[in-house]
Protein backbone atom coordinates (compact mmCIF):
# COMPACT_ATOMS: atom_id res chain seq x y z
CA UNK A 1 0.00 0.00 0.00
CA UNK A 2 2.45 2.46 0.50
CA UNK A 3 4.34 1.93 -2.76
CA UNK A 4 0.77 2.66 -4.24
CA UNK A 5 1.10 5.97 -2.19
CA UNK A 6 4.00 6.69 -3.17
CA UNK A 7 3.82 6.10 -6.91
CA UNK A 8 0.24 8.34 -6.81
CA UNK A 9 2.00 10.97 -4.63
CA UNK A 10 2.43 14.25 -6.36
CA UNK A 11 5.27 15.31 -7.37
CA UNK A 12 7.30 18.71 -6.23
CA UNK A 13 7.83 21.47 -8.31
CA UNK A 14 10.75 23.63 -8.39
CA UNK A 15 11.31 27.09 -10.16
CA UNK A 16 14.05 29.43 -9.61
CA UNK A 17 12.79 32.71 -9.99
CA UNK A 18 14.67 35.66 -10.08
CA UNK A 19 17.65 34.16 -7.69
CA UNK A 20 15.42 32.03 -5.50
CA UNK A 21 14.85 28.40 -5.40
CA UNK A 22 10.79 27.80 -4.78
CA UNK A 23 9.95 23.86 -4.03
CA UNK A 24 6.47 23.21 -3.68
CA UNK A 25 6.46 19.91 -1.84
CA UNK A 26 3.47 17.95 -0.80
CA UNK A 27 2.70 15.05 2.01
CA UNK A 28 0.98 11.90 1.68
CA UNK A 29 -2.31 13.55 1.99
CA UNK A 30 -1.91 16.20 -0.71
CA UNK A 31 -1.13 19.25 1.26
CA UNK A 32 1.01 21.66 0.00
CA UNK A 33 4.42 23.50 1.81
CA UNK A 34 5.91 26.17 0.24
CA UNK A 35 9.88 25.98 0.93
CA UNK A 36 12.44 28.87 -0.60
CA UNK A 37 16.32 29.54 -0.33
CA UNK A 38 18.22 31.82 -2.04
CA UNK A 39 20.44 30.71 -4.75
CA UNK A 40 23.23 32.14 -3.13
CA UNK A 41 22.51 30.43 0.18
CA UNK A 42 22.40 27.02 -1.68
CA UNK A 43 25.36 27.57 -3.67
CA UNK A 44 27.66 28.91 -0.06
CA UNK A 45 25.78 24.94 1.57
CA UNK A 46 27.29 22.79 -1.59
CA UNK A 47 30.42 24.11 -1.23
CA UNK A 48 32.41 21.94 1.03
CA UNK A 49 36.24 21.99 1.58
CA UNK A 50 36.21 19.71 4.92
CA UNK A 51 36.09 16.53 4.79
CA UNK A 52 35.36 15.63 8.72
CA UNK A 53 35.90 12.15 10.20
CA UNK A 54 35.36 10.55 13.07
CA UNK A 55 36.44 7.35 14.63
CA UNK A 56 34.89 3.73 15.51
CA UNK A 57 35.75 0.85 17.36
CA UNK A 58 34.91 -2.42 16.12
CA UNK A 59 34.05 -5.65 18.95
CA UNK A 60 37.66 -6.48 17.86
CA UNK A 61 39.30 -3.57 19.32
CA UNK A 62 40.28 -2.30 15.74
CA UNK A 63 39.64 1.39 15.31
CA UNK A 64 39.00 2.61 11.69
CA UNK A 65 38.06 5.86 10.67
CA UNK A 66 34.47 7.17 8.63
CA UNK A 67 33.17 9.95 7.53
CA UNK A 68 31.39 12.05 9.77
CA UNK A 69 28.41 13.21 8.72
CA UNK A 70 26.67 15.18 11.31
CA UNK A 71 27.90 18.56 10.16
CA UNK A 72 26.30 18.03 7.45
CA UNK A 73 22.67 18.24 9.27
CA UNK A 74 21.20 21.07 10.22
CA UNK A 75 17.68 23.24 10.69
CA UNK A 76 17.22 24.10 6.67
CA UNK A 77 13.83 23.34 6.34
CA UNK A 78 12.06 25.82 9.77
CA UNK A 79 10.54 27.64 7.61
CA UNK A 80 7.77 24.89 6.19
CA UNK A 81 8.44 21.57 8.86
CA UNK A 82 6.26 22.67 11.42
CA UNK A 83 3.63 23.18 9.21
CA UNK A 84 3.80 19.44 8.47
CA UNK A 85 3.57 18.73 12.11
CA UNK A 86 0.90 20.71 12.96
CA UNK A 87 -1.24 18.46 9.88
CA UNK A 88 -0.49 15.20 12.34
CA UNK A 89 -2.00 13.64 15.55
CA UNK A 90 1.58 12.47 17.13
CA UNK A 91 5.51 12.33 16.58
CA UNK A 92 5.06 9.02 14.92
CA UNK A 93 3.18 10.01 12.25
CA UNK A 94 5.65 13.06 11.51
CA UNK A 95 8.23 10.72 11.91
CA UNK A 96 6.36 8.84 8.86
CA UNK A 97 5.26 11.79 6.86
CA UNK A 98 8.84 12.92 6.49
CA UNK A 99 10.12 9.57 5.64
CA UNK A 100 7.48 9.43 3.00
CA UNK A 101 8.87 12.56 1.82
CA UNK A 102 12.12 12.03 1.36
CA UNK A 103 10.90 8.97 -0.65
CA UNK A 104 8.98 10.92 -2.58
CA UNK A 105 11.34 13.41 -3.05
CA UNK A 106 14.78 11.54 -4.19
CA UNK A 107 15.90 8.64 -5.80
CA UNK A 108 18.40 6.54 -3.82
CA UNK A 109 21.06 6.39 -5.83
CA UNK A 110 24.10 4.08 -5.36
CA UNK A 111 26.98 6.11 -4.79
CA UNK A 112 31.24 4.51 -4.02
CA UNK A 113 32.83 6.31 -1.29
CA UNK A 114 31.37 8.63 1.38
CA UNK A 115 31.06 12.05 -0.61
CA UNK A 116 27.73 13.39 1.31
CA UNK A 117 25.24 16.57 0.39
CA UNK A 118 24.10 18.72 2.08
CA UNK A 119 20.40 17.98 2.82
CA UNK A 120 19.43 21.37 0.48
CA UNK A 121 21.76 19.70 -2.24
CA UNK A 122 20.00 16.10 -2.08
CA UNK A 123 16.69 17.67 -1.94
CA UNK A 124 17.60 19.94 -5.39
CA UNK A 125 19.31 17.08 -7.24
CA UNK A 126 15.94 14.69 -6.45
CA UNK A 127 19.01 11.71 -5.70
CA UNK A 128 21.25 10.58 -3.23
CA UNK A 129 23.35 7.54 -1.47
CA UNK A 130 22.25 6.62 2.48
CA UNK A 131 23.69 9.26 4.00
CA UNK A 132 22.34 11.78 1.31
CA UNK A 133 18.78 10.82 1.99
CA UNK A 134 20.14 9.99 5.70
CA UNK A 135 21.58 13.48 6.15
CA UNK A 136 18.10 14.86 4.62
CA UNK A 137 15.93 13.32 6.85
CA UNK A 138 17.90 14.02 10.03
CA UNK A 139 17.73 17.98 8.55
CA UNK A 140 13.86 17.97 7.86
CA UNK A 141 12.89 16.68 11.48
CA UNK A 142 15.45 18.87 13.23
CA UNK A 143 14.18 21.49 11.17
CA UNK A 144 10.85 21.51 13.63
CA UNK A 145 10.48 23.15 16.75
CA UNK A 146 8.55 20.84 18.17
CA UNK A 147 11.56 18.15 18.18
CA UNK A 148 13.92 20.46 19.69
CA UNK A 149 14.26 17.81 22.52
CA UNK A 150 14.84 14.65 20.59
CA UNK A 151 17.81 12.87 20.24
CA UNK A 152 18.85 12.05 16.36
CA UNK A 153 21.52 9.66 15.66
CA UNK A 154 23.56 8.51 13.05
CA UNK A 155 24.19 4.77 12.90
CA UNK A 156 26.82 3.37 10.94
CA UNK A 157 26.86 -0.14 10.70
CA UNK A 158 27.75 -3.27 8.29
CA UNK A 159 24.40 -4.11 6.13
CA UNK A 160 26.10 -7.15 4.54
CA UNK A 161 27.23 -8.19 7.85
CA UNK A 162 25.01 -6.47 10.24
CA UNK A 163 25.64 -9.23 13.28
CA UNK A 164 29.39 -9.83 12.66
CA UNK A 165 30.37 -6.69 11.50
CA UNK A 166 33.43 -6.41 8.91
CA UNK A 167 33.18 -3.13 7.46
CA UNK A 168 31.33 -0.28 7.07
CA UNK A 169 28.85 0.11 4.51
CA UNK A 170 25.62 2.02 5.22
CA UNK A 171 23.83 4.15 7.58
CA UNK A 172 20.28 4.89 9.51
CA UNK A 173 18.97 7.18 11.28
CA UNK A 174 17.85 6.25 14.83
CA UNK A 175 15.19 9.00 16.07
CA UNK A 176 14.67 9.18 19.92
CA UNK A 177 11.36 11.15 20.81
Amino acid sequence: EQNKKIESAVKPQVVINKGIVEMTLFDSKNNKYFWTIPVSTYDAFVKWDKDPTTTMEFDSGEIIRVGDFRPFVGTNFSNVIDDVYDNLENHDNFVLEILYMVSTLTIYSLDIGEDPRFAIETLVRGEGDCEDTVILFADMIRSSSHTKDWKLQLVYFDSDNPTNPQQINHVALLIDD
